[in-house]
């Protein structure tokens, strides 16, 4: 069963009286975001942009999935050092990325991990099962995007790997 993942709906459009404050309060927002400040992410992807005297580096999220819905490739920062903690499928997420994508699609992106039990095999059953509850109660098909977390990372590529085994196609080793 595909389904296609849900778009956020169209905003309406404010009445000729509201748009200056709401341009207003837009652009406000836009040259905060511009200033360039808090946390650099290591998942961000560099951008330059020229102010006239100079280039600045400013950073922004990498998408996880093109708009045609395909898995992204990984940014450099997402892949583990671990090679015993590498995916077959080689789809990976840093923190920042993962949870941006869960702010976009909401119960639409499916999140497990690995931490949840005390020895490694339940816990990679565990995170599995945990998938499929979410996917069940939620409607969800074997192309959502899932989202896989553990402390020990081996651990978590071992649960995306056998996600990936059971048909689901985008499955994320969250990086942290």
């Amino acid at each position: 069963m595909n389904r296609t993942l849900p778009r956020a709906p169209a905003l309406p459009h404010p009445a000729p009286g509201r748009r200056t404050p709401l341009m207003a309060a837009l652009a406000a927002l836009a040259l905060l975001a511009a200033c360039g400040g808090g946390q650099e992410d290591p998942g961000a992807a560099p951008q330059a942009s020229d102010t006239g005297s100079r280039a600045q580096a400013q950073r922004v999220v990498a998408p996880l999935i093109s708009d045609e819905g395909a898995p992204m490739p990984p940014v450099p920062a997402a892949v583990p050092a671990d090679t015993g903690a590498h995916t077959r499928s080689g789809h990976y997420a840093t923190e920042q990325q993962a949870r941006l994508l869960e702010a976009q699609l909401g119960t639409a992106a499916i999140r497990t991990d690995t931490d949840t039990a005390s020895d490694d095999l339940t816990a990679v059953e565990v995170a599995v099962l945990m998938v499929y509850g979410q996917q069940d109660v939620h409607g969800l098909g074997r192309d959502a995007p899932i989202l896989v977390r553990g402390r020990d990372l081996r651990l978590a590529a071992a649960a995306a790997n056998r996600l990936g085994e059971h048909g689901y196609t985008r499955v994320f080793l969250v990086h942290p």
